[in-house]
């Protein structure tokens, strides 16, 4: 926007001073002297002068310097030993038929950076009494359903390859996923404090499809590329971001229809995701070898009770 008010400002000084400088050669030498400096319109008249098509072209050339301002800002974080803490609050509320049900998983903790993003991540689930580390080569879970249920010596079980170091579908550490995001901005407006810092808050939506295109973690977690409804399906989102535009929190939702042998439903998944402690350093390791049983080794003696899915829901999933 500084870049066309500034355009707008100088050829309004250059039209005033056409105006003001004829004149002058004739005028009485008595006559009052032109006021010093360019004389400029109020900055609304100033848009209003411009043809609406060129307003909007300005405003999206606005918008993708802004992005890429932020993306080179998360960028800058991207210092090995350092990371950001997160608290994440994932909604899921089904109503149909049957009645209206509502499921939430909370879990806080960090995320590790190196130098091409997040290489690890280390959440509790306290709904659960539950802690899973991840890593980019695999995934360890200790306690909840597992306490007691282990080899003796035994504390962590390790799962093979991370599906994503992200537990919302928008992946905002992402710096494709938050080009992609901010792309597809609808407004923007002060966003109050949060942790005491001034905010900045952008509000848009996008498809499934959009975002798989932008999110090589949505990629990974989805496999083949959404179809149909699924790929139509739109997310609303909420980015607030600082005065250095880093993300201070993140809201996403979408909602979708779907239909089981018992009737059909309509499920509301909302993610939330506040950041704080930007740079701050994190050490975020495996556990030791010898307190680890690989999931594929693993007998246990009684039936397994049902496990909480820490993975994020994902839309289409149980289409």
């Amino acid at each position: 926007m500084r870049r066309w008010i500034a355009t707008v400002t100088t050829t309004a000084a250059v039209a005033v001073a056409a105006a003001t400088t004829a004149p002058a050669m004739i005028a009485p030498a008595h006559a009052q002297a032109a006021p010093k400096g360019p004389v400029t319109a109020p900055k609304r008249e100033q848009a209003r002068a411009l043809p609406k098509g060129t307003v909007a072209a300005l405003k999206r050339r606005q918008e993708r310097a802004s992005a890429k301002q932020a993306v080179a800002a998360l960028k800058r974080q991207f210092v090995a030993g350092r990371g950001v803490k997160v608290t994440e609050t994932i909604t899921s509320r089904q109503t149909g038929s049957g009645g209206a049900f509502t499921s939430r998983l909370r879990a806080t903790g960090a995320y590790m950076f190196g130098a091409s993003g997040t290489v690890a991540s280390d959440f509790t689930y306290p709904d659960f009494g539950m802690r899973a580390i991840t890593t980019r080569n695999a995934s360890y879970t200790s306690g909840g359903f597992f306490e007691g249920m282990l080899p003796p010596g035994k504390t962590w079980l390790r799962w093979p390859g991370p599906e994503s170091l992200s537990s919302s579908v928008v992946n905002a550490l992402e710096p494709a996923t938050l080009k992609g995001l901010l792309a597809t901005t609808e407004k923007k407006r002060r966003g109050g404090k949060i942790d005491g810092v001034s905010t900045t808050l952008r509000t848009g939506s996008i498809t499934v499809r959009q975002l798989y295109a932008a999110s090589p973690s949505l990629r990974r977690l989805l496999g083949e590329k959404p179809q149909g409804a699924t790929g139509d399906l739109v997310i609303d989102w909420k980015l607030w971001q600082d005065g250095k535009q880093r993300t201070r929190k993140l809201v996403s939702s979408y909602t979708e229809s779907t239909q089981g042998l018992q009737g059909s439903w309509r499920t509301k998944v909302t993610s939330t995701s506040l950041f704080r402690a930007w740079g701050t350093k994190i050490t975020i390791k495996a556990p030791a070898a010898a307190s680890v049983l690989d999931i594929e080794d693993w007998q246990p003696e009684e039936p397994l009770p049902v496990m909480p899915d820490l993975r994020p829901p994902l839309p289409g999933r149980d289409r």
